[in-house]
């Protein structure tokens, strides 16, 4: 994780990244207008296992996971800012390749 502040004093505005199994999520609050207006979609491994993982520290979950119909597993969690994150796990390859 990584943060840069105009003003060290202030948890406001910020650019931070936040990182998890090498992937890296860039996150910003320059511009408070959007708060609660953004969502973002990130492939993980095993959507089941992150959702306990979040729901165990009391995230607010948007979306339980969820078989959708296009055929992805998902879950939704929202942020503090109201923001959503889904996650994704890509169904296994049924031609072995």
């Amino acid at each position: 994780m990584f943060a840069y502040r105009t003003d060290p004093n202030k948890p406001d505005p910020c650019y931070l990244g936040v990182s998890r199994d090498g992937v890296w999520l860039h996150l910003q609050s320059f511009k408070p207008e959007r708060a609660g207006m953004t969502d973002a979609f990130l492939w993980v491994v095993d959507v089941d296992l992150l959702h306990e993982e979040v729901s165990a520290r009391g995230a607010t979950v948007q979306l339980p996971p969820t078989n959708q119909t296009w055929g992805t597993r998902e879950t939704g969690i929202r942020d503090p800012d109201g923001n959503v994150l889904i996650f994704a796990t890509k169904p296994p390859d049924r031609n072995g390749t």
